[in-house]
């Protein structure tokens, strides 16, 4: 893919490529003294003008002192615009190489002054590109009925609820109160573990929904029917997954004493429970704006099930050989996101065989892989590309998330990190599938056959 640079650099008098596989080049280049020289002085000119040193007038500090005092950053700056210019003119003299990665380049500044730099290129190998604009997809209507907007609005309300204490029985959908302690074989549960189980030793003043607590579904269900001032012991049988080993599949009795029963009270739906929030407004025009938001959320979600429906059939149709180091590294990134996953939805077993999920994370990332391939290929005939602006809007963006105070360091942090190039092809990748979705057939889901 063809990148453009932020900052402009020096000229190239010497570089050359080499085919080493379908997925590799190799990289040699040299740049002279002079150019070198000019390079280093643009930046310690840009650094006079701009340095604050005690003792010295704003950008008045001699050559000499700057040089010493600004060495690690200006060397750092140079490395960087060298580099930069290299990848530039290596894509300048050839058009047709599509780099996606241009490695860790070695460089080295020499005795005459001159740069010299080697590197291995990972590039994507020769494919045919299918079809890609036009690609049939499938979604749901974006209308909004007048029973999702009620059922948006009743949740509101039910989030509003209050649970005031009531004297009778519980029933499903209270709240019951309780001071509870726990038991395993007969012994004080962190004593049967050898160690504190935290919530599972006991509780003051604890809620217990009946109507959703399904960490420990028996706790619930148990406490159904009972009253303020009763005890009750309930047997919970802990499942065989259960996060804290010691106790997984075993029975743990809870010793509860009930202290209150409280009942949800719901709200009434009306422009009084909506004040605070959209103070003014009347009931109609409050349904008015649901209806908006709900029809902005089905657009948003619409436009990912197209994007993954357009990943979808693209990869069906792409069959070629891949980077095999590339596709090791990816994998691993596949396989993180995958265990992270399954440990929240509580799955706590997923990384126990690492290998197994390489292995079956693969196909996923090589399939992956030949998408963002074929998405940058589209780029390429499509004539996108990322602007200055807009690589600029993204890291400041993700400057201000990071809660950076220097936009300039943070850029800095990012070349060294060889970052800039991945932020790039991240925005292109986007505005490639903003095309493909625009230029999709779209068939409502109700209405394909």
């Amino acid at each position: 893919m063809r990148q453009r640079k932020i900052f402009q650099t020096s000229s190239i008098m010497e570089i050359s490529t080499n085919k080493i596989s379908d997925c590799q080049v190799s990289l040699s280049a040299t740049v002279p003294a002079s150019d070198v020289a000019s390079v280093k002085d643009s930046i310690m000119t840009s650094y006079m003008k701009n340095a604050r040193l005690a003792g010295f007038r704003p950008g008045k500090a001699p050559k000499s002192v700057i040089a010493k005092r600004y060495a690690s950053e200006i060397n750092e700056e140079l490395e960087y615009r060298l580099k930069s210019d290299i990848q530039e003119k290596c894509l300048d003299e050839n058009p047709d190489l599509k780099v996606l990665d241009f490695g860790t380049p070695e460089g080295s500044l020499k005795e005459d002054g001159s740069y010299t730099l080697t590197a291995t290129l990972t590039v994507v190998p020769e494919f045919e590109l299918p079809e890609y604009m036009g690609i049939e997809v499938s979604v749901p209507s974006t209308e909004v009925t007048e029973a999702e907007i009620d059922e948006t609005l009743q949740k509101y309300a039910e989030s509003s609820a209050k649970h005031e204490v009531v004297e009778r029985a519980s029933a499903k959908g209270d709240i019951v109160v309780v001071d509870f302690k726990t038991t395993c074989e007969g012994k004080p549960t962190a004593e049967y573990c050898g160690k504190s189980v935290g919530f599972l030793e006991g509780r003051e003043d604890y809620w217990v929904s009946l109507e959703d607590d399904r960490f420990i579904p028996e706790l619930a269900d148990g406490l159904v029917g009972v009253s303020a001032g009763e005890t009750k012991d309930i047997v919970a049988s802990l499942k065989e997954d259960f996060p804290i080993s010691d106790l997984a599949g075993k029975e743990v009795t809870f010793s509860c004493v009930v202290k209150a029963v409280r009942e949800k009270q719901v709200p009434e739906i009306s422009a009084e429970l909506f004040a605070t929030a959209l103070p003014g407004k009347s009931l109609e025009e409050i349904r008015d704006i649901v209806r908006d938001n709900l029809k902005s959320s089905k657009e948003r979600s619409n436009d990912e099930a197209k994007a993954d429906q357009i990943s979808e059939k693209l990869a069906d149709q792409l069959s070629f050989a891949l980077p095999a180091d590339l596709v090791e590294r990816e994998n691993e990134n596949t396989v993180q996101r995958k265990v992270y996953a399954a440990i929240q939805s509580g799955d706590y077993e997923a990384a126990k065989d690492m290998d197994a999920l390489r292995e079956s994370a693969k196909a996923e990332t090589e399939r992956n892989l030949r998408v963002y391939f074929a998405l940058q290929e589209i780029a390429r005939r499509e004539m996108i590309t990322a602007s200055d602006n807009e690589m600029l809007n993204a890291i400041s963006n993700m400057a201000e998330q990071a809660r950076e105070k220097s936009l300039k360091g943070f850029i800095r942090k990012l070349q060294r990190e060889n970052r800039m190039t991945g932020i790039r092809l991240s925005i292109i990748t986007s505005k490639v599938m903003d095309l493909l979705a625009r230029n999709a057939k779209v068939v409502e889901a109700a209405k394909a056959e």
